[in-house]
């Protein structure tokens, strides 16, 4: 591959690599491996470099179509600038007797996913677009992939490939007149890879597909990430003196243990660094112009938020500590006012009394909408933010929607309930995204852009490009970071450069985005840390002891929201984990997952669950292998060998257990964690409920499944064995109908049975169910029973408005029953365009009674079906 002089040369320098270190210095510029240009498949480079060394093996074709390589090496500082000599090396006797300069390779490295490869050949020139061969989204604990070579013969070798369970990769040789040759190949499951000598045309031929002959086999034997013995079955004559039998092997690239920044987090060393990156990211910013169940505990007298995870709390519009219930006041146009309203409930809900409002801190002319209400001890939090501003609700590639952000976190003593008092104000910059609360530890997802004072957003060229790079050269680094006030006072720095994290970063270009998690100490009324992580986030999971933030590699949406064609090969989704300690939050490890989550942040997080220190997740894709739509489950854990990675357990569908996750062109619609199984919907036409058992961590697999008409959004646990869907029921050729609740037994995991279903309402039915699980409401009764209930808009024939409010069941003895609605509305000249039950009503079960709550009008339901309000 290289002359001996330079194999001795970059080995030490490789000896003489540093210990890992998760930072940005430590980051390569560009992916470790094998290159490709698909439009001329059969060619191929393998890149990689270490101590600023860059080398290089590209393999293709001679004029008469015969495989040839090449090598070329470089400074990794002279990527762009130089063209490296291009070699041609030919063997005699045991070793390399000649090498000879053939030509010029310059690499200009786009992003860690793309580069340039310009040649000069032959008297030829060209320039191809190059990019990561990929097989899988899979992380590999132990991955060997690299090139190799044998110290005691050195001068050919092979390069190797290992993504998830795809091995493979080229043997660099010399055939028997000792001019170079190679062969290629790559094996699914299995360590013996089957490879083919390659006939194709030259760099400056007019391309035709690569035609392959059988060229035996290789066997594999690693020791380590750092040893390995090669086994030779390969039918293709080779020079004499090439030992492949039995030869000992070691890596000439770096191991992927000392690439762990290319593999996961990596923070900043500096503030130059992260001056470097955001201001990186100022110029792509564009402005517009526009788990386990979690059922209410057994024994309490009225319903709570529902919850994904039990013990981790979430915000929400209506909190209630079983006397008093806390909600926010909304102005005629459904927009949420800086006020609480509060009500007080007597016996065990029989009755309902407005207590009065309660002002929150002004916010000036900017609109606080996102968030909700947290109840802890004598602590009432209410959580606000502004809205990102865009063409849809959640721009999710622009960055320049979420400028100017603020996140609001008040906190009242309720040391009197039915006066609450401020206690303690924090303005955080930055739009909220989401939150959660585990005991008296709040944690706050917000995204923040840099609004850097003189500089112009979208001037990229010319004078105004050359004005933009002296303001970001001028400003302040803590410029580029958010901010925190607290009770009104100075603002004063959230973190540090040091707290800031940035991910691999794939095909994605620098931006200014800050993810930013803030854990607030609610018992010392206090910030008590924050960390950044660069970029933006997909979901957020929180389980009683991690956090977890997804982001897809890829771009899955366009500026004004729509989602954008799937990935042609692999799109892959980054799982970062924040342990989520009682004294300090700390980054614990980076994964990757094929699929992504979805376009709905709250949505997305039911597609994660951690259970005895593993990370669950089911993913979707619409081009994993060529199949079309595919949905896939994928099991994480920290691995013990690499400090810092979330390695892959196990997938599915895999080889022994091909069976799809949903039929051809099926999309997941609920999903649901409980204990050791999956419970997953999906939906085209019909609605098919999978069963998938994890208990087996290392082997998961579809235990049974159910087709009946319409789909499931929401999935809810109940006792006994029983799940209850919530969707919408459809036709036989996929016309969506009225709202249909779906009542399984799921008690044999193999036999799932759909025991009820009931349709409420006719096509153009919706709830606010649809758009938040919190929607949901259930209470368990001392008898056995469980009282259910739901905020419905019902529609009758004709598409004629019914009525609007609460609808409620009762479930006993496995069956439901429905009990007489909490009507809100009841005739066409009542009709709500603005209608709650539609998009964000709430409701609390009681023994003795009923409360609904819908944009801060409250109504009251006895135990004998008599409604009263609105209040």
């Amino acid at each position: 591959m290289i002359t001996r002089l330079l194999l001795a040369a970059l080995a030490c320098l490789l000896l003489a690599f540093p210990a890992l270190a998760a930072t940005v210095a430590e980051r390569s510029p560009f992916a470790q491996g094998h290159w490709w240009n698909p439009a001329r498949s059969g060619n191929g480079f393998e890149i990689f470099n270490a101590a600023g060394q860059v080398a290089v093996v590209w393999y293709t074709f001679e004029q008469n179509g015969r495989a040839v390589w090449y090598t070329a090496q470089g400074a990794e500082a002279t990527l762009g600038s130089t063209a490296w000599p291009l070699m041609r090396h030919r063997w005699q006797g045991d070793r390399i007797a000649q090498s000879t300069q053939v030509g010029t390779l310059r690499l200009d490295v786009q992003h860690a996913e793309k580069m340039t490869a310009s040649w000069q050949l032959a008297g030829q020139s060209g320039a191809w677009e190059i990019e990561p061969l990929v097989f899988s989204g899979v992380v590999n604990e132990v991955d060997h992939s690299g090139s190799w070579f044998a110290p005691a013969n050195g001068g050919w070798g092979v390069t190797v490939t290992e993504q998830g369970e795809v091995l493979g990769g080229a043997v660099f040789t010399y055939d028997t007149a000792g001019e170079p040759t190679w062969v290629a190949g790559f094996q699914r499951g299995s360590r013996t890879v089957q490879y083919f000598a390659c006939t194709g045309s030259c760099p400056s031929c007019a391309y035709q597909a690569t035609s392959t002959v059988n060229a035996g086999y290789l066997a594999f034997e690693f020791a380590s990430e750092n040893r390995l013995t090669l086994r030779n079955n390969l039918l293709l004559p080779i020079a004499s003196g090439v030992s492949m039998e039995r030869a000992e092997m070691v890596p000439l690239s770096r191991p992927a243990s000392w690439r762990a920044a290319d593999r996961q987090l990596a923070s900043f060393t500096d503030d130059a660094s992260l001056r470097t990156w955001i201001s990186a990211g100022m110029f792509n910013v564009r402005v517009n112009t526009g788990v386990d169940f979690s059922p209410a505990p057994a024994g309490m007298s009225f319903s709570q938020t529902n919850l994904q995870e039990s013990g981790v709390d979430e915000a929400d519009l209506v909190k209630s500590d079983g006397r008093f219930v806390y909600t926010y006041a909304f102005d005629s146009n459904g927009r949420r006012a800086q006020q609480l309203r509060i009500a007080e409930v007597a016996n065990e809900g029989a009755s309902l009394q407005l207590v009065g409002n309660v002002p929150l801190q002004p916010t000036g002319s900017n609109y606080y909408s996102n968030g909700g209400l947290y109840l802890e001890g004598t602590n009432l939090v209410s959580l606000t933010g502004t809205v990102a501003v865009g063409y849809v609700a959640y721009p999710w590639s622009v960055s320049g929607a979420w400028l100017n952000g603020t996140t609001l976190i008040e906190v009242l003593s309720t040391a009197n309930p039915a006066a609450p008092v401020p206690r303690w104000r924090a303005e955080i910059d930055g739009h909220p995204i989401s939150s959660r609360r585990i005991g008296n530890r709040l944690y706050v997802v917000s995204r923040f852009v840099p609004n850097v004072p003189g500089f112009t957003y979208g001037g990229n060229s010319g004078a105004a490009l050359a004005a933009n790079q002296q303001v970001l050269a001028n400003a302040p680094v803590a410029t580029f970071l958010p901010k925190v006030r607290v009770n009104g006072g100075a603002a004063a720095p959230l973190l540090s450069p040091q707290q800031v994290f940035i991910p691999p970063q794939g095909v994605r270009p620098p931006v200014a985005d800050l993810i930013i998690v803030t854990a607030i100490d609610l018992a010392e009324a206090r910030v008590a840390q924050a960390i950044a992580i660069a970029g933006t986030v997909d979901t957020v999971y929180v389980s009683p002891t991690n956090l977890y933030l997804a982001r897809s590699r890829y771009e899955t949406r366009t500026p004004s929201g729509s989602l954008l064609p799937y990935e042609p090969y692999f799109p892959v989704t980054d799982v970062h984990q924040l342990a989520l300690g009682t004294a300090a939050m700390s980054v614990a490890g980076s994964g990757s997952i094929e699929g992504f989550f979805g376009g709905d942040v709250d949505k997305g997080a039911f597609r994660m669950s951690e259970h005895q220190g593993r990370l669950r997740t089911v993913s979707s894709s619409n081009s994993m292998w060529g199949a079309g739509v595919s949905n896939r489950v994928t099991i994480l854990e920290p691995s013990t060998i690499a400090p810092g990675l979330l390695k892959t357990v196990a997938y599915l569908p895999n080889a022994q257990r091909p069976e799809p996750l949903g039929k051809p062109g099926e999309f997941l619609y609920g999903t649901r964690f409980l204990g050791e199984r999956l419970y997953a919907v999906t939906f085209r036409q019909t609605d098919p409920l999978y069963v998938v058992d994890l208990a087996t961590a290392a082997d998961p697999k579809i235990a049974g499944s159910l087709v009946v008409p319409g789909f499931s959004d929401y999935l809810h646990p109940l006792s006994s064995g029983l799940v209850l869907g919530f969707g919408k029921d459809a036709t036989v050729n996929g016309t969506i109908q009225g709202l249909q609740l779906s009542l399984y037994d799921v008690s044999d995991a193999g036999k799932p049975r759909e025991l009820q279903r009931i349709v409420v309402g006719s096509r153009g039915s919706e709830s606010a169910l649809f758009h938040s699980h919190h929607a949901f409401s259930s209470l368990a009764r001392q008898d056995g029973s469980t009282a259910i209930a739901f905020p419905a808009r019902v529609m009758g024939e004709f598409n004629a408005f019914k009525y609007s409010g609460l609808v409620r069941f009762d479930l006993r003895d496995n069956r439901l029953a429905e009990l007489p609605a909490l009507v809100t509305h009841a005739s066409v000249a009542s009709f709500q365009p603005i209608d709650a039950a539609a998009m964000s009503a709430r409701s609390i079960l009681f023994r003795n009674g009923t409360v609904y709550v819908g944009y801060g009008q409250m109504w009251h339901q006895d135990s004998a079906g008599v409604t009263r309000g609105p209040l």
